[in-house]
């Protein structure tokens, strides 16, 4: 799976999540980034281990995210 793969499944399931979340409580998610609400619903919704292409998908954008973090620390 390629890194930008793995960031258009996490965000699948960021949209569908808000949409979901919407649905049942009548209330839009504050938060309107579609890859972070994915790995909120990743963590919600207690997916680890259901899925090994959920799984990989969130440990390659964690990986990205932790990354980009680093290289901005060391600036």
């Amino acid at each position: 799976m390629t890194n930008e793969e793995a960031i258009k499944n996490v965000r699948e399931l960021g949209h569908i999540f808000a949409v979901a979340m919407t649905e049942v409580t009548g209330k839009s998610i504050e938060d309107k980034s579609d890859l972070m609400n994915g790995l909120a619903a990743y963590e919600i919704l207690g997916l680890k281990g259901k899925w090994d292409w959920v799984d990989e998908s969130v440990d390659k954008v964690m990986r990205i995210i932790y990354d980009l973090a680093k290289e901005q620390l060391e600036r």
